[in-house]
Order: C-alpha cells, then sequence, then structure tokens
C-alpha cells in the first residue's frame, strides 16, 4: 500500500520528500513523505507546506482508535495527515488532540474526492471511454461516438460572493446538450452569427469549448435539459452602431428563418455540495457560475 500510495499522490503531482522520515516506532501507521513547494492548487484541496504524510494501509484489518493515539505519542510536531484506506473503529469526531499536533485524516471518501476533484480539474485522467476522442478528417470536435466531456475552466472566483467552499463540494458529471448555433442577426446591418450554447440548467452562450481525451468515473446529477430551445430571445442583443453621428446602441435580432443548429450530447464537469442553510447547490466548471435550479 505504501508505496502505490506514494505513486498515486506522485500522479496527482504532489511534492514528497520521501528521503528523511520522522523517527517513531513502528506499528500500522506508516510514513509516506513530507510535503514540500505546495501549489496553490493543492492548497486549495487540504495540503500544507511541510505536512507529514502518513497512511495505515489497505489491509482486511481495521484502524482502531487505540492505534492512533499509540502514534501520537511518537510524532513530532506540526501537521500530519493519515491516509486510511481500510476500514475504521470509531467517528472522526473522536480523533483523540495532542497539542502542538494538526492532525486531519482522510477516509476512503476523502481519498477518492481528493482524486476525483484531479480528475475533473484535468491533472489526471481516469477511465477512458472505449473510443478515443481525437479530430476527424474534417476538423470536427466530435468525431465517434459520444457523449463527449468538455473541458473545466476551473475558475472559482464566482464561489467567494456566496461563501461557499469548494473544498467541501464533490466533482460530478452533467449530462447536456451542446448547440453549435448559425444565423443572421437583423439590424441596422445584417450580421453573420456563429455561436456554441450550452443546454444545462438553462441556455449559456459560451465563447469557446474544449473537448477532454477521456471522460472521468465520476458519477452523473441529472439537470434540466431545454427540449425546445428559443434561441431568438437568447441571441437578441443591443450593439453598438456607427451612423455618422456617434456611437448608438441598436437591437440586433437573431432571425429565426436564418437559424441552423448543429447539436451533441456533452457531459460538463461540475461540483455539487450544501450551502449553510443545507440547500443543495451546482457549480458547473465549464461556466463558472453557480446553478441551483435542477
Amino acid at each position: 500500500m505504501t508505496q502505490s500510495m506514494v505513486a498515486i499522490l506522485e500522479t496527482l503531482r504532489v511534492n514528497l520528500d520521501t528521503g528523511s522520515p520522522p523517527f517513531v516506532n513502528s506499528g500500522v501507521i506508516n510514513w509516506l513523505g513530507r510535503t514540500f513547494n505546495v501549489s496553490p492548487y493543492h492548497a486549495r484541496l487540504g495540503l500544507i507546506e511541510g505536512m507529514e504524510i502518513w497512511t495505515s494501509g489497505s489491509s482486511f484489518a481495521p484502524l482502531d482508535l487505540e492505534g492512533v493515539e499509540r502514534w501520537l505519542i511518537d510524532i513530532p510536531r506540526g501537521s500530519h495527515l493519515i491516509i486510511c484506506r481500510n476500514k475504521i473503529m470509531f467517528n472522526k469526531s473522536e480523533l483523540p488532540h495532542r497539542e502542538g499536533i494538526d492532525l486531519v485524516f482522510w477516509s476512503h471518501d476523502d481519498i477518492a474526492n481528493f482524486v476525483g476533484h484531479a480528475v475533473i480539474d484535468g491533472i489526471i485522467d481516469v477511465g477512458i471511454n472505449e473510443e478515443k476522442v481525437t479530430e476527424s478528417e474534417d476538423g470536427s470536435l466530435f468525431p465517434g461516438k459520444g457523449p463527449h466531456t468538455l473541458k473545466a475552466k476551473n475558475d472559482f472566483s464566482s464561489l467567494e460572493e456566496y461563501e461557499l467552499d469548494i473544498n467541501l463540494s464533490k466533482p460530478v458529471l452533467l449530462p447536456a446538450k451542446l448547440h453549435f448555433v448559425t444565423g443572421v442577426l437583423r439590424g441596422p446591418e445584417d450580421i453573420e452569427l456563429a455561436t456554441w450554447v450550452l443546454n444545462c440548467g438553462g441556455l449559456h452562450v459560451i465563447d469557446e469549448i474544449e473537448i477532454m481525451d477521456k471522460t472521468p468515473l465520476l458519477k452523473q446529477k441529472e439537470m434540466k435539459i431545454d427540449a425546445n430551445p428559443n434561441f431568438v430571445d437568447l441571441l437578441s442583443e443591443r450593439r453598438v452602431h456607427k451612423d455618422g453621428m456617434g456611437d448608438l446602441l441598436r437591437w440586433y435580432y437573431f432571425d429565426k428563418e436564418s437559424e441552423n443548429v448543429e447539436t451533441h450530447d456533452v457531459l460538463v464537469p461540475a461540483y455539487i455540495g450544501n450551502d449553510n442553510n443545507d440547500e443543495e447547490w451546482i457549480f458547473n466548471a465549464v461556466l463558472s457560475k453557480i446553478q441551483r435550479n435542477f
């Protein structure tokens, strides 16, 4: 387990110093390494510079509170993370406290959440569709059989406004429709329009998209998909028009008769969590926005 867990952390691009272990008596909890050069990304997921990383292994034998208490006697002051893949015989709230020790405990679900964040953020790829997504001969982004997975933008700044913590959420995938809409905006002059529209909990215009080469093996969460999307209201807009007397804002209306739509089934990376009122929220990682209507 020790070497495999180190390999997993290295795959997740966690920097570990494995050459200078602290002096502790051998037991059920073994040292993996010490973090260094912790990136802002890993800090956001809970790692700290100089944190000692430990594992209790993944054997059939469960970890009990007595084993943790014996281990606590020897470890040095500082921040420590225990990664436990086997069963535990206690609640995390029962973990003992020792002055000068900042103890973090990851159970199986916490490990899965950490790996899931890395997958959905594009740090690693876990699992692939039977058919690899490659650009077709005609240059299409969507060759072969879908659904294909859109790439996340990883901009979580909008969460600050709502005082939500992405670290307390879980990564999921949202089934959606992606429409490539072309047509004409009618106004003081005609303007050719070509844009992407994401149909997932409403209609959303997207400037550009990228497709993941591999689809992560994550749970899917259903959101409302508009069966008959109206692009006229969405794409009509006021634009600046120069008429020789200055810049004026004029309406440009999307011409329904000029509309041509190409639709693809896609999966959207997202995070799901609960706010302080225990109400569920979803952060759409492609749109970089919170959605609650699902």
